[in-house]
């Protein structure tokens, strides 16, 4: 994860919090989650879905060093330099392996919202590719 993670961010990519977060201390979270124990605990590079906080299946799902499935809205956060903030527009393009270039491209005339449903809707190279061996279809 932190290889498509950026180094300087904005304020408003600030996450304020939601009763998906039980308690954060700078490092560590507490994310309420459909678990035996009610609880998972997110560390520094840890990704959270927190799209579901009144839910009693989907709240805060955890993922550690790696992304849940982009969705068409800002859904997921992580953990980096000692708070929690959403992932921005250009590392959902990342983590679908869509060049930065493009993203800028696409920035220029394209709304923040638009950004993330783009990349929310995108199918990963990688995992069509997987479905293709897997359906018998060889690569090239």
């Amino acid at each position: 994860m932190s290889d498509i993670l950026e180094e300087e961010i904005q304020p408003k990519y600030l996450f304020e919090g939601n009763e998906c977060i039980l308690e954060f201390d700078g490092r560590v979270a507490t994310v309420k989650e459909a678990t035996k124990l009610g609880y998972k605990r997110a560390a520094t590079g840890s990704i959270i879905n927190v799209s579901n906080p009144k839910s009693k299946t989907r709240r805060g799902r955890v993922s550690h060093n790696a992304a849940n499935t982009l969705l068409t809205s800002r859904e997921q956060i992580v953990i980096q330099g000692g708070c929690m903030r959403w992932l921005t527009e250009r590392e959902s393009w990342r983590l679908q392996g869509i060049p930065d270039e493009y993203f800028d491209r696409a920035e220029k005339v394209t709304s923040s919202n638009q950004l993330y449903k783009q990349a929310g809707n995108g199918l990963t190279v990688d995992i069509a590719r997987f479905i293709g061996e897997r359906m018998g279809y060889e690569t090239e």
